[in-house]
């Protein structure tokens, strides 16, 4: 039987009715992280850009995800995103290869993270771990992916576990981690907040965690208000730093002020 005279796996069928559709808050997964086995390693993170939960479905999509989440281009981030039946039944056909199906049915194929652009191509993004590639039936699903982004114009990419170093996948956890602070205190932050407490720390050649500790008893501030305030700025790229060092590294003399900042001076910036 040819593959495309295999019907549609049940469950896949009934997926695409309501997922894979639409974009940003409306946009809803083809496959969740309550939906597969799991060893602890699927995630439920908030997208800055989205306004919604993305679901991760290992700790390096989350990776991958944070450097596309936080890239100042990005306009949308649609997670497990389903790629139309008939079209990845000719790229089989074509390329010669078995469509991916289970049971004898056909299953559906996802790209991981799909990244909208500002003013730009988008961008598909297949999130692999090395090893993974030593497997032919993984290498083949990835032309298939290969072949369809290309045809809509999309740039396409592989993401491994290579592509990111330790502190970079650490600092940008920690950076995320802000923007879920509930703490009402750093719920909306001003230009004017974020510039003084810039300027108390600027050009210190110690750690900025250990200036930031010093300015809180100088001004008598709750103890992490003026990592709390840096922190929040950092995560909205507000103030640039050097994310090759992991954060706890950081002296003050490292960060400096974004042009974002310049630009939107005068206006309040809700960065929970």
């Amino acid at each position: 039987m040819y593959d495309s005279e295999r019907s549609l796996d049940p469950k896949d069928e009934k997926r695409l009715k309501t997922r894979g559709i639409g974009s940003g808050r409306k946009y809803e997964p083809f496959i969740k992280v309550h939906e597969i086995s799991s060893k602890g390693e699927s995630y439920r993170i908030f997208g800055r850009n989205s306004s919604r939960p993305h679901h991760l479905l290992s700790r390096l999509e989350l990776s991958a995800f944070l450097i596309f989440d936080r890239y100042n281009l990005t306009v949308d981030i649609k997670e497990q995103y389903p790629l139309p039946i008939v079209d990845t039944l000719s790229i089989c056909e074509r390329l010669g290869i078995k469509h991916p199906q289970i049971s004898g049915k056909l299953k559906v194929v996802t790209t991981d993270l799909v990244i909208e652009l500002k003013n730009k191509k988008g961008l598909a993004v297949a999130v692999k771990y090395a090893e993974d590639l030593n497997d032919m039936r993984t290498v083949e699903k990835l032309q298939i992916e290969k072949v369809f982004w290309e045809q809509q114009g999309y740039e396409w990419k592989l993401f491994t576990e290579q592509e990111i170093s330790a502190a970079i996948k650490e600092n940008l956890e920690w950076l995320h981690a802000a923007n879920q602070n509930s703490n009402d205190l750093y719920t909306e932050l001003s230009v004017t907040d974020i510039q003084l407490v810039y300027q108390r720390f600027s050009g210190a050649k110690k750690r900025l965690s250990t200036v930031c500790s010093t300015l809180d008893d100088e001004y008598s501030c709750e103890p992490g208000f003026h990592i709390g305030v840096t922190r929040k700025a950092i995560a909205a790229n507000l103030i640039d730093v050097p994310l090759h060092k992991v954060f706890r590294q950081w002296s003050c003399s490292d960060l400096s002020l974004t042009q974002s900042l310049i630009l939107i001076e005068g206006y309040a910036l809700d960065v929970s």
